[in-house]
């Protein structure tokens, strides 16, 4: 799935000298982010800033971000929103020479991790991935939530067992 606001045109940035930076404030929807369909509800868009570094050969791309999401807690089951820091570094590699149009044969094992060959390098699969490695395992509303009875089913957090 690709997120339009998470793809940058760097053509620029590569016909510029090496250690050629280019900053960008970045804003996806929430509308952008439910696409990504993961088993989970966004609630507050990703906010924070994307910074673009030349290299000799790649493009160093930095995200900071952060954002909300709905999740389940495990112990009560009852519906919370929790805090995601988000945070991507990796090496984009260019599929085409910029200057002269010819083809990279050596672009890395990563498909995700290449610069197309109209210069767009996309972050969407990378965050995707970012934002599911920040997703708790076991998600817990509070520490010291005290969940559901065993024999009643009633939440302890809102009254006692029956």
């Amino acid at each position: 799935m690709q997120l339009p606001d998470l793809q940058f045109n760097v053509s620029g940035l590569l016909k510029g000298p090496i250690g050629g930076t280019r900053s960008y404030e970045l804003r996806v929807p929430v509308s952008e982010l439910d696409q990504l369909d993961e088993g989970f509800d966004v609630s507050q868009s990703l906010e924070g800033n994307v910074r673009l570094l030349r290299t000799i050969e790649t493009v160093l791309a930095r995200l900071r971000g952060a954002m909300a999401v709905q999740l389940e807690c495990g112990r009560c089951l009852e519906s919370y929103e929790a805090e995601l820091d988000i945070s991507v570094e990796e090496e984009f590699h260019p599929s085409v020479d910029v200057l002269t149009g010819r083809p990279f044969h050596d672009t890395g094992d990563d498909a995700a991790l290449v610069i197309d060959d109209h210069h767009i390098l996309d972050m969407s699969e990378l965050v995707r991935q970012a934002i599911l490695l920040e997703l708790p395992l076991h998600p817990v509303c509070r520490e010291d939530c005290a969940g559901l009875c065993p024999v009643c089913g009633a939440n302890r957090n809102v009254e006692p067992c029956a």
